[in-house]
C-alpha cells in the first residue's frame, strides 16, 4: 500500500471518528474555591431550549449530576451557585469517499470510487456555573454532538444524560 493511500485511509477514519463522537470541554476560574459551593439553583438567562420536552431532559440530567456531586437544589436567593445553559444548533456537511482498485500511480489499472455528502445537524450544549455572590462565571462546560433528528425519545434522553455525565465528570475541577 502506498503512503498516499495509507494517509488517505487514516484521514478518512479520523474524520469519521470526529464527525460521530461527542466532544466535551470545560474551563474554570482557578481562583474560585469550589469546596464552599454546597447549594445550587437554576436561573434563566434567556438561552434555554424552546422545546419543552428537551428542556426538561437537560435540566433533569444536570440535576442528577449535581446531586451526584453532593449539591443540594435550593431557591435562587439561598444558592451558592447558579446554573444556566444555552444551546446552539448548526448544520455541517459530512463528506465520505471510497475507492478501490489495483495498479500503480503511473498505470492506474482498474479503479472505482464513490462519494457521499450528508447534511448533519450539530448541537452544542453550554452549561455555565455562576458564583451567586460575585455573579461571575466560575465553571463552564461545553458538549458538542451530531444530532439524529429521527431519534426516539428514549435515545434523546440517553444522549442528553450522557452529555451531562461527560460534562460534569470535570466538576468540580481539580486544581
Amino acid at each position: 500500500m502506498s503512503f498516499a493511500k495509507l494517509l488517505s485511509a487514516a484521514c478518512l477514519m479520523l474524520a469519521s471518528a470526529v464527525a460521530f463522537g461527542q466532544k466535551v470541554s470545560y474551563d474554570f476560574d482557578k481562583s474560585a474555591d469550589f469546596t464552599h459551593y454546597k447549594t445550587y439553583a437554576w436561573v434563566d438567562r434567556g438561552g434555554d431550549l424552546k422545546d419543552e420536552l428537551n428542556h426538561r431532559r437537560v435540566v433533569n440530567a444536570i440535576d442528577v449530576q449535581m446531586a451526584s456531586k453532593g449539591m443540594k437544589k435550593v431557591a435562587p436567593e439561598k444558592a451558592d451557585i447558579l446554573i444556566d445553559y444555552t444551546t446552539n444548533f448548526s448544520r455541517s456537511l459530512n463528506v465520505s469517499g471510497y475507492s478501490s482498485g489495483f495498479g500503480g500511480l503511473r498505470f492506474a489499472g482498474s479503479r472505482t470510487g464513490s462519494a457521499r455528502a450528508d447534511d448533519v445537524v450539530v448541537a452544542t450544549l453550554v452549561v455555565s456555573v455562576v458564583d451567586a455572590k460575585t455573579n461571575g462565571i466560575v465553571w463552564r462546560g461545553i458538549a458538542t454532538k451530531d444530532v439524529d433528528m429521527g431519534a426516539s425519545p428514549e435515545k434523546r434522553e440517553k444522549n442528553i444524560n450522557k452529555a451531562a455525565e461527560k460534562l460534569f465528570k470535570n466538576y468540580p475541577p481539580e486544581k
